[in-house]
């Protein structure tokens, strides 16, 4: 009788505590974007704490906002529900999904090369980064 009650109790206690934390996951799931649901709080749904946001119900985190500092501007404010949008300075464009870098513009004279995107090509020998080229000069200069 021993070891037998011994097993029963042990799964009635995995299974009560199974249950339980079932029980505090479902209530995560109704947490609105905006919130997080806090462990060290009994699973409630707690705002997302400043420079921080969840664009979705039922985090477990917040994610860190973005912040548009040196060639990059604010164009949207972050938000408890959506990371902030950034913009280039003047001067500068943006490349990328979601303005992830900034490039210089061309300078007068110049037009943005068609494959801009892949890699810089060489204007003249103080350019050296730089994705424009005169238009008179050949088509080419971007490598794979």
């Amino acid at each position: 009788m021993g070891n037998s009650y011994y097993n029963i109790v042990a799964t009635l206690l995995l299974v009560l505590n199974f249950e339980r934390t079932r029980s505090l996951q479902d209530l995560c799931i109704n947490c609105p974007a905006g919130t997080f649901c806090d462990n060290n709080r009994n699973q409630i749904c707690s705002p997302c704490p400043p420079n921080s946001f969840s664009s979705a119900g039922g985090q477990r985190t917040c994610d860190i906002c973005r912040q548009c500092k040196g060639v990059f501007k604010t164009r949207k404010e972050c938000s408890s529900t959506s990371n902030a949008e950034c913009d280039c300075i003047s001067g500068y464009h943006c490349l990328g999904a979601e303005c992830s870098m900034c490039e210089p513009d061309c300078k007068q004279g110049q037009e943005l090369t068609k494959k801009a995107f892949m890699r810089p090509v060489q204007t003249t020998q103080e350019e050296d980064g730089c994705s424009c080229r005169f238009p008179e000069e050949e088509e080419g200069g971007c490598e794979l």
